[in-house]
């Protein structure tokens, strides 16, 4: 089974048959769309009610996991820093950096009967699931590296600027925790970020978001990518 992680501007899946399903797990109850061979989880929920800090990670990965999934694409709205990604644009996330502080539930290992347990980090991101995703969009962009934030308030100008000298390109606020505990938990992964807007001070003075129909035709075309790549 394969799964297509959606967030921000891709909270459905429209065009392929899918079940509403709520699994339950040891971190709590996880709302999924099922079909035959792919799984739709919204990582937000459905209704795109729960922010950033307080998705229960564990819980969806968890029900992944249940659901037999070993590959799933994670699709995340960026800003972008520098023009690795611009505004507009779609691309894979190479790296990433975690300024979360801390405060998440980031893994499954926490003692005890759970033991403990140091996944290495060194290739973050399936090299499969990259090729096969290049050869059918060869011009795709590669997004760089996400510094990941806490949220839900925006970043200062003065952290875009750290983050900038630290060599970031795009910054969020979900994929360094999602990914961490796909890794835990054996799901091959990638990651697709489309960027929304320049991170503040950036080319601009204030943070601008690109509109609603644009957002649609990057949603319409990544999660066709997503698909024919997890599917091919």
């Amino acid at each position: 089974m394969k799964a297509i992680i959606g967030g921000t501007g891709v909270d459905a899946l429209d065009g392929i048959p899918l079940k509403r399903t709520l699994v339950q797990t040891l971190y709590g109850e996880v709302e999924l769309f099922v079909g035959d061979r792919l799984v739709f989880l919204p990582r937000h929920g459905s209704s795109h009610s729960l922010p950033p800090h307080l998705v229960n990670y564990r819980a969806n990965v968890a029900a992944l996991t249940e659901l037999g999934v070993d590959q799933a694409i994670g699709i995340y709205a960026v800003g972008s820093i520098s023009s690795a990604l611009k505004p507009g644009e779609i691309g894979m996330v190479s790296d990433f950096v975690d300024f979360t502080g801390g405060s998440r539930e980031q893994t499954f290992y926490t003692g005890g009967e759970s033991g403990v347990r140091h996944i290495p980090m060194d290739d973050v991101f399936d090299a499969s699931l990259k090729e096969r995703m290049q050869t059918l969009s060869p011009r795709l962009k590669d997004a760089g590296v996400y510094v990941c934030t806490n949220g839900p308030r925006l970043e200062t100008k003065a952290e875009i600027r750290l983050y900038a000298r630290l060599g970031c390109d795009v910054v969020g606020m979900t994929l360094s925790t999602e990914v961490s505990l796909l890794r835990e938990a054996g799901i091959r992964t990638l990651a697709l970020a489309y960027s929304i807007n320049w991170a503040a001070g950036v080319e601009q003075a204030n943070v601008s978001f690109i509109g609603d129909e644009q957002i649609a035709v990057l949603r319409e075309e990544m999660t066709q990518l997503c698909c024919k790549t997890l599917l091919i």
